[in-house]
């Protein structure tokens, strides 16, 4: 549900959820990342989430900027994250990637609403049960940019991977990619980032981001091999447990 305590002089606004996989646990999304929230946002939102009946409070990722209200305010960090970007080749500079090419006995399909439940327990084998997305979660991935580009891959009737890109005026996000463990190292993640790529090209998107893990190495070793750079300050997942109503 959305939650708001915006003033005229100070628009932050923020999405409250509920985690995937975990019921008790609120999670709170704000809807602009370059959004600065003062103490009074976090308590709000904080209040909002203790009279859900959540017992703990998560955030999404947040940029360095928007961490200090949240630290004042009791929230420790969970996790921390790795961004990467890059620019986006205009549509005449760009060539179809090998892993584009190479993409032999597997079928790239649109990743339908209907197919989520599909999406989702890929999503738990291949990120750990903490970290993964349930079906709800995964929708609302796919409505957090004003376009987006949902893609899955398919062997043998089977779906074995899955994308969710989008856009934001001319920037692009790699919003969520998952790999079932049995079907990796056939180029399959590369493949879905190209795809993506050549669509946000069309659009005129001039930069793409994503985010992983700081300790997962494969994928940011994935991710550098396609020409994309860390970016400097990590972001962080912060949480709170919130007092007994």
């Amino acid at each position: 549900m959305p939650v708001s305590t915006a003033t005229p002089s100070h628009p932050a606004r923020a999405r409250l959820g509920v985690w995937p996989h975990r019921r008790d646990m609120a999670h709170l999304v704000l809807l602009d990342h370059q959004m600065v929230p003062s103490v009074d946002d976090v308590a709000g939102w904080t209040r909002a989430a203790a009279a859900s009946g959540a017992r703990v409070i998560r955030t999404g990722a947040l940029f360095p900027l928007s961490t200090s209200a949240f630290l004042e305010s009791g929230f420790r960090t969970v996790d921390t994250l790795t961004l990467l970007e890059r620019p986006v080749p205009r549509p005449g500079d760009h060539h179809r990637s090998a892993a584009r090419r190479s993409l032999t006995g597997a079928r790239l399909r649109r990743l339908r609403p209907s197919m989520l439940h599909e999406a989702a327990a890929i999503d738990r084998r291949a990120f750990s049960a903490e970290w993964s997305n349930d079906v709800s979660a995964l929708a609302d991935i796919m409505n957090a940019t004003p376009q987006h580009r949902s893609r899955s891959i398919h062997i043998d009737g089977r779906m074995v991977a899955f994308s969710i890109s989008g856009r934001a005026d001319h920037v692009g996000y790699i919003q969520r990619l998952a790999v079932d463990p049995s079907a990796r190292r056939r180029g399959l993640a590369g493949a879905l980032l190209d795809d993506a790529e050549h669509w946000m090209s069309r659009r005129g998107v001039s930069r793409v981001m994503v985010n992983t893990a700081s300790d997962n190495r494969p994928a940011l070793a994935l991710y550098e091999s396609m020409g994309f750079e860390i970016q400097p300050g990590e972001l962080q997942i912060l949480e709170r447990e919130l007092p007994p109503g």
